[in-house]
């Protein structure tokens, strides 16, 4: 009986870990981006692949702010976010829609960090729990944002505006090369964790509520000062 009553718990846990908003934030994400990929020459489908995207950077604060944090959640995120990268840049090479050095080495990131990840999982206590560094996702985020301004010159490109097209992708330049400071020592540190080597642990950003009782307690030492 107590079997059953804890098996049935364990159930109710996953089921709880897996059916959340954030998750269905990251699904809807990577099919969104999944799909406009395919039609990165027109606004449609820029505009899907866009706000696919900024759908992958919103589903972490969403879980701090909810309280739905999980290593399902967190394991989801990261293996949708590694697919439709892949798929982004594959369909990015093969419509023209970017260089080729700037889609190479943001795949060549992409790819060491998948590994040196897998492999500091492997080789830790706590399975599957390494968390993306900051510099990780400040990484990501210029590296979408450097792929979203390249797509957007392409589609100015199709619409005879060499001007806009001409300054989108400059700024897709700036935003690559701003974003390998923080893509290396991404790679630095998930090596030194795939090595074994000790790293100091990132502090968790607070959550939504811990942020309101703060505010709250420094309004309170205002009031009194006052």
């Amino acid at each position: 009986m107590k079997t059953s009553r804890e098996s049935g718990n364990r159930v109710n846990k996953i089921a709880k870990d897996i059916f959340t908003i954030p998750n269905a934030i990251t699904l809807a994400g990577g099919i969104l981006a999944w799909r406009g990929s395919k039609e990165l020459n027109n606004p449609c489908g820029l505009s899907k692949a866009a706000l696919g995207r900024l759908l992958d950077t919103i589903d972490g604060p969403v879980s701090r702010f909810t309280g739905q944090t999980s290593d399902v959640g967190a394991a989801l995120d990261a293996i949708t976010d590694k697919i439709v990268t892949a798929k982004i840049l594959y369909e990015m090479k093969e419509q023209k829609v970017a260089p080729e050095l700037v889609i190479g080495t943001i795949a060549l990131l992409n790819g060491s960090n998948s590994i040196a990840t897998g492999i500091a999982n492997l080789r830790s206590e706590e399975k599957g729990k390494t968390r993306p560094t900051k510099s990780g996702k400040l990484a990501m985020a210029g590296e979408t944002f450097t792929l979203i301004a390249y797509a957007g010159a392409h589609v100015a490109e199709h619409a005879n505006n060499p001007k806009l097209a001409k300054f989108l992708r400059g700024l897709g330049a700036t935003a690559f090369i701003a974003s390998l400071p923080p893509a290396a020592h991404s790679l630095y540190t998930y090596a030194k964790q795939a090595l074994g080597k000790n790293t100091v642990p990132e502090r968790i950003p607070p959550t939504g509520a811990e942020r309101s009782l703060r505010l709250m307690g420094a309004l309170n030492k205002f009031n009194k000062c006052g």
